[in-house]
């Protein structure tokens, strides 16, 4: 089904940033190396091929939702499409080694946790700038648990009220249930570790 909430940020010509550019290249070599067309990614993704056409070119932002069914469509991993340094312990990820999936277009960024996504489970620090929430709801395999680390979390659950989580609060519940996270104060940041299990990046 497409995503009929698409707001690509577009950029101006030759006004993409490194990170997107490198992104979007990567995208599109998958996608190339599979004789994919762009309709065929948009069908099997539900995401329209014009925008897909500016994720690959650089000219756009691609939020966390969208990057997830991409990555699920391709039957990938997190880890082939966003560089990391070469980590120097095969169990301990430092701070400068941990890949980022950064969201302007969300105000998020997104800090893997893990060495890689092939384990049991996959802890993420989701950095929310004020006032930023996720562009859509999430739903994935397994279950998902998190803990607010600073700030004030909005958390809404399909068939729920949303609710209010503070700094020390948590919560535990399927990850097939449709979940929303958005930062419930417009001027400080939010900060949450997220644990899904099995992967689904």
């Amino acid at each position: 089904m497409t995503d009929v909430s698409e707001q690509p940020a577009q950029r101006p010509e030759g006004g993409s940033d490194g990170a997107n550019g490198l992104l979007g290249e990567t995208l599109r070599r998958i996608r190339q190396g599979r004789r994919l067309s762009l309709n065929d990614v948009a069908a099997g993704a539900g995401i329209s091929p014009s925008f897909l056409s500016l994720v690959e070119n650089g000219r756009s932002d691609i939020t966390i939702g969208r990057l997830t069914r991409l990555v699920e469509f391709f039957e990938i991993s997190i880890n082939d499409i966003l560089p990391s340094p070469e980590a120097a312990e095969a169990d301990v990820v430092r701070a400068a080694e941990r890949r980022l999936i950064h969201s302007p277009a969300e105000g998020i960024d997104v800090y893997m946790l893990g060495v890689d996504t092939h384990r049991t489970m996959m802890p993420m620090l989701l950095v929310f700038e004020p006032g930023a929430k996720l562009a859509e709801y999430g739903r994935h395999p397994g279950e998902e648990f998190i803990h607010v680390m600073e700030g004030t979390l909005e958390l809404t659950l399909m068939g729920s009220e949303p609710r209010t989580l503070e700094a020390g609060d948590s919560a535990y519940y399927p990850g097939d249930r449709m979940h929303l996270f958005a930062n419930a104060s417009d001027e400080a940041v939010l900060k949450v570790i997220c644990v899904d299990s099995p992967p689904n990046l």
